[in-house]
């Protein structure tokens, strides 16, 4: 009898440690980045006027976009990630290669755009009420926009926003990613708030909510570029 006691209590305890480590791997991944959107690899700018592949280059310049994720940094911070195919070995493509990522937190429409390098438009941006005077906006520059108006229409719509702040990516080699920081207070977001995919009409003519376009200092819908479409919606954690 007393053996079969031990026997049960040591069942029992390795059903509780069973329990206690399904519910830890649970919280962890509940509590990780939440991929919301995806993209096929190899297709920036096969939708070209000429119709020729060159497609390569959007590695080269580490603009072939294949995923996005949105998970906290810190209970004030949530990092917005853009995953591309590969990366430069330099880590990116200085000035040239933009970034833009739409998003509309709690029924409020905020945009992320930036670059690797930045001093083009970074320095210095009349339309985004930061210049003057010019800046040094530092490395890995993304501002944080909202308030934006769109002038034109066809196939050039020129999207002009407010910067309401200004933030430094990562561009991490090791998972070919682009890590942008936002605080919550920036994009109006807090304890709770939905943060879903957003547009305007240059991100909705550009052909996604997430994109991969170049620029000097203004960008057109009918250049070679990759978009991606968000389809989730992170929700930011009440605890």
């Amino acid at each position: 009898m007393k053996l079969k006691t031990l026997v049960a209590m040591i069942m029992a305890a390795l059903l509780c440690l069973s329990l206690a480590g399904g519910s830890a791997v649970a919280k962890k991944r509940k509590s990780g980045p939440v991929q919301v959107g995806e993209d096929v690899a190899g297709d920036w700018g096969n939708d070209n006027a000429t119709g020729e592949d060159i497609s390569q280059a959007g590695d080269a310049m580490g603009m072939d976009l294949i995923a996005a994720e949105i998970g906290m940094a810190d209970k004030k911070t949530v990092n917005f990630v853009i995953k591309v195919n590969a990366l430069p070995s330099q880590g990116g493509t200085p000035e040239l290669a933009r970034y833009i990522w739409s998003v509309d937190v709690d029924g409020e429409y905020a945009e992320l755009d930036g670059k690797f390098t930045n001093y083009s438009r970074g320095a210095c941006d009349p339309t985004a009420g930061t210049c003057p005077p010019p800046r040094d906006p530092g490395s890995a520059p993304f501002a944080v926009r909202g308030n934006c108006t769109t002038v034109g229409d066809g196939a050039a719509p020129v999207t002009t926003c407010e910067e309401v702040g200004l933030v430094q990516a990562t561009f991490d080699l090791d998972t070919a990613s682009i890590i942008i920081p936002v605080p919550l207070e920036m994009i109006g977001a807090k304890k709770g708030s939905k943060i879903g995919p957003g547009s305007s009409s240059f991100t909705s003519q550009s052909g996604g909510n997430v994109l991969a376009i170049p620029s000097a200092v203004l960008s057109r819908s009918d250049m070679p570029r990759d978009g991606m479409t968000v389809t989730g919606t992170y929700k930011v954690p009440k605890k």
